[in-house]
């Protein structure tokens, strides 16, 4: 498998996959992209970030998120931007030149709010020293109250490189690290350890439910989802073969599926309103993905087969059950070159196919969300507009038309 641990998810992405093509046929209804804010960016500065790569409605109507970059040399920022369009840098990630380090983590990628009512993230890098590999972080709606909570580094078994976090029912935090944890002899996950899943509560406890060994449970893991029975759900990304599998909140670990062929998951996997759990895999040798499907007592089925050809790996993103039914995700190269959102049904027909040009954003990271008024709001990590018209790096897009929630 390959692991790039100094860069985070936007940065492998826009590495791997520029001038791509996603191909699926249109059906019915036309839906349009609509830019909320793009992030200015001259040559030496991004006041606001750059390159956003995650964003998510809280309890207050609000939408927050996380970019990299940031004013200077800065490691990213936290931000709030409401449904107008009225956009706030909450928190920058600071750099110490003294040190050439990201005290606090650099180029954060994933974003929730606890039970609490607080925002917690992931910092994909950085740390108090070149040996660092990333931090957990929480902070007040208002931008006050930043703290780390966990620091990661590159030999800790705790994890490295934390990439996903998510709150759970019982009020706590959950979530996965892309390397760390167990160091296989054989030099398995290029030695940089296979991954973890861990639990963070609100009052600041970290533990490791369960570290991958590398072989018989793969590496790698892409997030976890809670489903309706309480427990967590979540996919592998080993190339060369990744798996599918079940983890309580106490840390009992199953593995329900292997992928066949070499196959690997490429994203978190969506509860859908019919019990069933839904992702995208893909082989690498292959110009195909597959929308499969995986039951809560570990039954596996390839559901469809989606053309793209000259397909790379992490181009698309987590799936969302809309209030149409249908589940929507994004790839980073479909379209024209810039990147789609788009949608199939649950038996894998394409029901949407929406391409970027570029001036309303490229490349499209982490799926969409959907708001009450049944909105989509993504980030897409490239281009844009700025208010005044200028270039921007990456910009917050919406599409509207599906019915409200």
């Amino acid at each position: 498998m390959e692991n790039v641990p100094k860069e985070n998810l936007v940065n492998r992405i826009l590495t791997l996959l520029s001038g791509l093509c996603f191909v699926l046929p249109i059906h019915a209804q036309t839906y349009n992209i609509q830019e909320l804010f793009g992030f200015p960016c001259s040559p030496f500065t991004c006041p606001d970030g750059q390159k956003p790569n995650a964003i998510m409605e809280a309890s207050d109507g609000n939408f927050y998120g996380v970019a990299n970059g940031g004013p200077v040399i800065n490691g990213g920022t936290i931000f709030k931007i409401t449904s107008s369009g009225q956009f706030t840098v909450l928190y920058t990630f600071p750099y110490n030149g003294t040190s050439d380090t990201y005290p606090n983590g650099e180029d954060p990628g994933s974003i929730t709010e606890g039970s609490d009512g607080l925002l917690y993230g992931t910092a994909n890098a950085g740390g108090t020293s070149g040996a660092s590999s990333g931090a957990l972080w929480r902070i007040n709606k208002n931008g006050t109250g930043f703290q780390v909570l966990e620091r990661y580094c590159t030999s800790c078994s705790s994890g490295s490189f934390p990439d996903y976090i998510v709150a759970g029912k019982d009020g706590n935090l959950y979530g996965t690290t892309s390397s760390g944890g167990i160091f296989p002899a054989s030099g398995t996950c290029e030695g940089l350890g296979c991954g973890v899943i861990f639990r963070l509560t609100t009052s600041g406890v970290y533990t490791v439910l369960h570290a991958f060994n590398g072989t018989t449970e793969t590496s790698y893991p892409l997030g976890i989802t809670q489903a309706t029975d309480g427990n967590f759900y979540g996919g592998t990304g080993a190339e060369g073969g990744g798996a599918l599998f079940r983890i309580t909140p106490s840390g009992t670990f199953t593995i329900l599926s292997g992928f066949t062929g070499g196959a690997y998951a490429l994203a978190p996997l969506t509860q859908a309103s019919n019990g069933l759990l839904y992702g995208y895999s893909h082989v690498i040798s292959a110009g195909t993905i597959e929308l499969f499907s995986l039951s809560l007592a570990g039954g596996f089925s390839n559901v469809a087969q989606i053309t793209q050809p000259l397909y790379k790996q992490y181009g698309v993103g987590q799936i969302l059950q809309a209030t149409d039914g249908n589940l929507w995700s994004t790839a980073v190269a479909g379209g024209s070159g810039y990147g789609q959102v788009f949608a199939v049904t649950t038996n894998g027909n394409a029901v949407a196919n929406i391409a970027f040009n570029g001036s309303d954003g490229s490349f499209p990271v982490n799926g969409v969300i959907q708001a009450s008024n049944g909105t989509l709001y993504g980030v897409a990590a490239k281009n844009g507009k700025t208010s005044s018209g200028g270039y921007a790096s990456g910009d917050i897009y919406t599409i509207s038309g599906l019915p409200p929630r």
